[in-house]
């Protein structure tokens, strides 16, 4: 298992079956996709937030596919990246050890996406139909491996804020949400992220509401 692993290496399925995502909702991989994790190395003495490792991780990824030119490429807070509405690629973090942690990330590329249509809430997308030349999966897990560790050096030496050109790239534009918590239902337009990672939502009468992060079970974009 990956976990098991050292830093700085990377361990890739051919299918994944039993993936998980946030909440341990249920991630499927077929043949032809990149079902990959990438192990990096954490300082217990940093006091950076770790917490922030899924925008970090989303910050890769598109900029790791920043030259395919694929219109309507973006994050959705705080683990999908989307092609418009339809899914791409989600991350999922975990820390085995307090100077580790293990990046997952499952990327459509060739893979079948009609199995899995039935099986998620967002509807699936591939690189395959999106590009005319569709590059293999080595190629992508390399590119991603590149983009991830500069992206993640960069976030150790300078933090978040080293960050925040690229994550307001990624966003694209403001979008109407509903962070859904176990207590409540709020709404708003989404704005972009506090130092802690943690939505920040303009509301209907121009104010301003920080959802804590770790309440947030789903954040659904109105659209």
């Amino acid at each position: 298992m990956a976990r098991k692993e050292e830093p700085w290496t990377v361990v890739c399925a051919e299918r994944q079956l039993k993936g998980r995502g946030r909440f341990n909702r249920s991630w499927f991989g077929e043949s032809g996709g990149l079902w990959a994790t990438y192990n990096l190395p954490l300082d217990p003495r940093s006091t950076r937030h770790w917490g922030l490792l899924p925008l970090v991780a989303g910050v890769a990824i598109i900029k790791a596919l920043e030259g395919y030119r694929i219109k309507g490429l973006r994050l959705r807070w705080p683990n999908d990246v989307l092609v418009g509405r339809d899914k791409l690629a989600g991350i999922l973090v975990e820390r085995p050890s307090s100077t580790m942690a293990s990046i997952g990330i499952g990327l459509n590329i060739s893979n079948d996406i009609e199995s899995i249509a039935v099986k998620t809430t967002d509807r699936p997308t591939r690189l395959q139909d999106l590009l005319y030349a569709c590059p293999k999966v080595s190629k992508l897990r390399d590119l991603l491996a590149n983009a991830l560790a500069e992206t993640f050096n960069i976030f150790v030496e300078h933090g978040i804020e080293a960050l925040r050109e690229d994550l307001e790239k990624a966003w694209g534009k403001s979008l109407p949400v509903v962070a859904i918590t176990d207590t409540e239902r709020i709404r708003g337009h989404f704005i972009g992220v506090e130092g802690d990672g943690s939505p920040i939502l303009r509301k209907v009468d121009g104010t301003t509401v920080t959802v804590p992060g770790i309440t947030v079970n789903r954040m659904k974009e109105l659209i």
